[in-house]
């Protein structure tokens, strides 16, 4: 059986060496080809995409069929681009695989179907620069956000190895925890706030790119809300300001600007913006353009 392994040949010698001449070089890697048709290798297969192995420093794309299990297996190659699925691999056999690929510690952010992102640690392989979010493929199941674990890198994927057993586990739960809090914006405290000793920056970064994704998410869905409420009177929406527990909305009502500021929690007015004659709390953001618009019809002509 074969692993799927980086080429190991290096660059920059100081030696000179003689050139191949290009026909030996093809014959070299038409050999290795018919050598490796039907012959087990190791590989990690994720559905939907081929399964990459490097024969004579060439990477070739091995299609599996589309029935075969997400994980880690043996396969048997038909030809240099088509294999079958021959058995599931075993835990030995993938610690192996692994075990050629240089190991980096992340910080699990956001699970996505069949991988999860993760950022890098406090600690990891000095190799390479990880920029986070990376995705970590064949995670197992019941891993939770903000849990740090080892991957290997193969120089172009992640792969899961395990959970990452130095570190303390009560620093994920701290942070899932935090992220259930509301501090006087809505959202859940920043960064800096956070007082549990034993943070490394690394894991901050990684809690204020979550914060990053409530926040928009949060902005979106605010966005849709008040878009709807000045619809819904005939109005358009062109932006809005969070300040404190209200927005300061502005739209258009037929070709004119307005600018009104509205409670967060239910859009009703405390400025509208023109004269209501006190009345501003009367009325919400729907209803005002309402009144807006029927004021401009009684102007027109």
């Amino acid at each position: 059986m074969r692993y799927c392994q980086p080429d190991s040949r290096h660059s920059g010698s100081s030696q000179k060496r003689n050139p191949v001449p290009i026909d030996d070089l093809l014959d070299q890697l038409e050999r290795a080809e018919r050598d490796f048709v039907g012959k087990e290798f190791l590989a990690p297969v994720i559905p939907s995409h081929p399964v990459a192995v490097r024969i004579q420093g060439t990477i070739c794309q091995i299609t599996v069929p589309p029935e075969v299990e997400s994980g880690w297996a043996i396969l048997r190659s038909l030809s240099t681009g088509k294999g079958e699925f021959v058995r599931k691999a075993t835990l030995l056999e993938v610690s192996r695989y692994l075990s050629l690929f240089p190991r980096v510690k992340l910080v699990l952010v956001e699970k996505e179907e069949r991988k999860w992102l993760a950022f890098p640690a406090q600690s990891g392989d000095t190799r390479f620069r990880v920029k986070g979010p990376v995705a970590v493929f064949l995670p197992e199941e019941a891993l939770e956000r903000f849990e740090s674990i080892e991957a290997r890198f193969d120089g172009r994927l992640f792969w899961y190895e395990g959970r990452d057993t130095s570190r303390d586990p009560a620093i994920a739960a701290y942070f899932r925890g935090e992220l259930l809090r509301q501090e006087s914006d809505g959202l859940p405290p920043k960064p800096d706030d956070l007082h549990k000793p034993g943070l490394s920056r690394e894991e901050r970064e990684a809690y204020a790119w979550v914060l990053s994704r409530i926040a928009q998410a949060r902005r979106s869905r605010v966005e849709t809300h008040l878009a709807e409420a000045v619809a819904h009177a005939g109005a358009e929406l062109h932006s809005f300001v969070e300040r404190g527990d209200a927005y300061v909305v502005t739209y258009e009502v037929d070709g004119q600007q307005f600018t009104s500021t509205v409670r967060r929690n239910d859009f009703t007015i405390l400025t509208a913006g023109i004269c209501l004659s006190g009345q501003d709390e009367l009325f919400d953001l729907t209803s005002l353009v309402g009144v807006l618009r029927e004021g401009r019809s009684g102007l027109a002509p």
